[in-house]
């Protein structure tokens, strides 16, 4: 009697294709996985780089603001042949830029009276950044060169500036300084609001209250302003 004849069943073509098609799937959901786990780590990553960014402009801010030069510049010295309404500062404060002189921290290697100026510029990468930029003072009333000034980054990706200025008198809060009806014997605002958004991120509201220099600006009384800190 010959021996039963074995025949080697294999897939079904069907079988195949279903097989092929359940890995496709397990493929992509875990290449679907992969990448939801690097942009959740890029997030992160960038938050963290937001915090930081955060916390060291406040920290900086703290001293540049708190400390604004309320030194007249009289006619003479502004503008030749002008009258004696031509006295003024130097403080530029605008809703979306702020130019004053001020006392850059000593601990950052340009300790002293410097030009400075806050603004939004574009960045190498067409992103918008936050920018001190800073100029040793020379004692002229104006400074135009700011494109020559050095630069700090304070931050990046920033996608809103907003700036206002208090009235010491009033207590009211304007978008431009000086106003045309500052009552004589108040220079410089009593504090300083900014506010900034990255990527559309606002920051947390930062109000720096704002000190003459008693010591270098003649005819500044300490009555006049109050004190504090950024905040």
């Amino acid at each position: 009697m010959r021996p039963p004849r074995l025949t080697a069943r294999g897939f079904t073509l069907v079988e195949v294709l279903i097989a092929l098609v359940l890995l496709s799937i397990l493929m992509l959901s875990l290449t679907s996985a992969m990448r939801a786990m690097g942009q959740t780590g890029d997030s992160v990553e960038r938050r963290a780089s937001d915090a930081d960014q955060y916390r060291t402009t406040v920290f900086f801010l703290r001293d540049v603001l708190s400390r604004v030069s309320a030194r007249e510049f009289h006619a003479l010295q502004a503008a030749p042949g002008a009258g004696l309404d031509a006295s003024r500062i130097f403080f530029d404060g605008q809703p979306n830029s702020l130019a004053w002189i001020g006392v850059m921290p000593a601990r950052f290697g340009v300790g002293g009276r410097h030009y400075l100026r806050l603004a939004m510029e574009g960045g190498g990468s067409g992103e918008a950044q936050l920018v001190l930029r800073y100029a040793p003072w020379s004692g002229a009333p104006e400074f135009a060169d700011w494109g020559g000034a050095q630069a700090q980054v304070m931050a990046t990706r920033v996608s809103a500036l907003g700036l206002r200025y208090q009235r010491p008198d009033t207590g009211e809060w304007l978008s431009a300084w000086p106003p045309p009806d500052l009552p004589f014997g108040i220079r410089v605002p009593s504090a300083i609001e900014m506010v900034v958004a990255q990527e559309g991120r606002p920051w947390p509201l930062m109000i720096a209250a704002s000190q003459p220099l008693m010591l270098t600006d003649p005819g500044v009384s300490r009555a006049q302003f109050g004190g504090g800190t950024l905040r």
